[in-house]
């Protein structure tokens, strides 16, 4: 609607009514919620098709793990549409942004409240073509134009892995359906089940842009900063946490699959902060930092410690759409600079700004009360307590390695002089309050996990992950390896602070640290995407050279080629 009367819709109305359509959204998710407890899992078949074996009831099923999700996708959604309204007032197809942001959370909801496999696969490519066209709203630029490809082909690679799979899903157990597939997972041939749950694995690391298929999310930044913090924070980037989580009947009757789960979310974790810590563009910092936490979530559930790697994902929904959408308020101002060499300073012009992006700040890098201390706090927790030491070290470290980057992306845009930016065009209350319930959040999202103090997301997590005889791990509460993570990120803090701290050297240090040496594979991300580039380069000329040595012009070689393969075909038919 909002995309065919884009012309008769002045002013900002396509935008309150993109808003109130999933603010509507987000009261029904949170109506299941609340009732959860009285009804039990929701179940609509909305129709069928085929027939006989092949015949498919395509539904929408609301259990805990969908509606945990839903209400993220749906409430930070909305905020997300409030803040557009101001944020994109006055850009040319304004109607059409909001008709692309409905979209996407429409897609994302089909996804998470699929009954089957297939109707997950159409919710998966939904969302991947809805991120394409959000990414590259501003088709004016080439940037943003080859952004958006760059994310579709991506993801389609990881969708023709997931295509493969449910061929074999169908083929081990004659359905798509959710229920029958994860029933029969332990009894299945655990070679099918390894493929299947690997196949899906490609898809998921795709879709959740991990290490090493991860290169289009830093390019997504090019599309406008609400996109970053929708696709980045509630949505698009966890629905490869979703699908594990969802799937995970299939991955625990692999060890390779949870060991490749494991794995991936230990690279992914410790390469995104090492990247994000000699990134200059704010939304780029912002966008390694995604890829990081994604790590976590993804090493949480590779150890079986679903409600952990859950509820990190909610809290980081939280701050992390905080971030972005603070990084949008200093961009709005700066006209559009993101540079953070060229910030500096913003704090005294910025004070909403500065305390709200402090909370988020805060809340990443695991400080105590704010939300990201306790989710990340239950994932290192559960990490050791099923042996797994040196990830757990990792995990550590990185989350140092966290509080450093954050702490410097903070004190390089807000301490410090900086330079003389004029008065610059200062956000509005519709931008400014969804920032404000997004920083509540950022604090107290992460008490209902306190041990001792409740335990919401256990009590109401722990039976979709029982149902199919899963081995979910429950960490210890609150205990030394919560130190010890505390004091490695205090210290990766102290440092940043001291570097670039308001003492004033911290930008002449971000500046001459461009010619240090170990900033050149590190600012590039180890050149993994030069390295692609490359690869597809070369594949191209070897394909263009056999191509051309093929072409000989020679009428007699054409035909015997001709003759050849059709006495192969009659030679292959005759012998079966």
């Amino acid at each position: 609607m909002l995309a065919l009367f884009k012309r008769a819709l002045g002013g900002h109305a396509a935008g309150w009514i993109a808003s109130l359509l999933a603010l509507g959204s987000f009261v029904l998710a949170a109506n299941a919620l609340l009732g959860f407890g009285e009804t039990g899992a929701l179940r609509q078949v909305l129709f069928s098709w085929g027939a006989g074996p092949f015949g498919l009831e395509f539904g929408l099923f609301a259990d805990e793990i969908a509606l945990w999700w839903l209400i993220v996708v749906t409430g930070v959604g909305f905020l997300i549409h409030v803040y557009s309204i101001e944020y994109m007032s006055g850009e040319n197809g304004y109607a059409r942004y909001f008709a692309e942001l409905n979209y996407f959370i429409f897609a994302m909801s089909l996804l998470v409240l699929a009954d089957n496999f297939v109707g997950l696969l159409l919710g998966w490519a939904n969302v991947g073509f809805a991120s394409f066209l959000l990414i590259g709203f501003w088709n004016q630029r080439p940037e943003a134009l080859a952004a958006a490809r760059k994310a579709l082909l991506i993801n389609v690679i990881g969708e023709l892995g997931m295509v493969v799979a449910l061929a074999l899903v169908f083929a081990e157990f004659g359905t798509f359906e959710f229920a029958t597939v994860f029933a029969g997972a332990q009894e299945a041939e655990p070679g099918i089940v390894t493929a299947i749950a690997l196949l899906l694995l490609l898809g998921i690391v795709t879709k959740s842009a991990q290490v090493p298929l991860h290169t289009w999310l830093p390019d997504a930044m090019q599309g406008p900063t609400p996109v970053s913090a929708l696709i980045h924070a509630a949505t698009m980037v966890t629905a490869g946490v979703y699908l594990v989580a969802r799937a995970y009947p299939l991955f625990q009757a692999s060890p390779l699959a949870m060991d490749a789960v494991l794995l991936i979310g230990g690279v992914s974790a410790i390469f995104g902060a090492v990247v994000a810590s000699r990134q200059f563009d704010i939304k780029r910092v912002l966008a390694y930092s995604t890829l990081s936490q994604l790590g976590f979530m993804f090493m949480a559930a590779g150890a079986g410690a679903y409600v952990a790697s859950l509820l990190h994902f909610f809290t980081h929904a939280f701050f992390k759409a905080l971030l972005f959408l603070g990084a949008g308020i200093v961009a709005h101002y700066l006209h559009g600079e993101q540079d953070i060499r060229k910030m500096g300073g913003l704090g005294r012009k910025l004070p909403f700004a500065y305390w709200t992006f402090l909370i988020g700040v805060l809340a990443i890098a695991g400080i105590p009360p704010f939300a990201g201390f306790f989710s990340k706090d239950e994932i290192l927790a559960a990490l050791l307590a099923e042996g797994h030491v040196a990830l757990w070290l990792l995990g550590t470290v990185t989350a140092g390695i966290t509080a450093y980057y954050m702490m410097r992306l903070f004190a390089l845009v807000f301490a410090g002089r900086g330079e003389e930016h004029g008065d610059g065009h200062k956000s509005g209350a519709l931008m400014n309050l969804p920032v404000l319930l997004l920083a509540l959040l950022s604090i107290g999202a992460g008490l209902i996990a306190v041990p001792g103090l409740s335990s919401v997301p256990g009590d109401f997590l722990d039976p979709a992950f029982e149902v199919y005889e899963g081995h979910a791990v429950h960490a210890p509460g609150f205990g030394w390896p919560a130190l010890v993570a505390l004091a490695v990120s205090l210290v990766g803090m102290a440092i940043a602070v001291k570097m670039f701290g308001p003492a004033g050297s911290g930008r002449r240090v971000a500046q001459l640290q461009v010619g240090r040496r170990i900033l050149g594979p590190v600012h590039n991300a180890f050149f993994i995407d030069h390295f692609y580039l490359w690869l597809a380069g070369r594949g191209a000329h070897v394909a263009g050279l056999v191509a051309a040595a093929l072409q000989s012009g020679y009428v007699r070689r054409y035909a015997f080629t001709v003759f050849a393969g059709f006495a192969a075909l009659l030679f292959y038919y005759a012998l079966i």
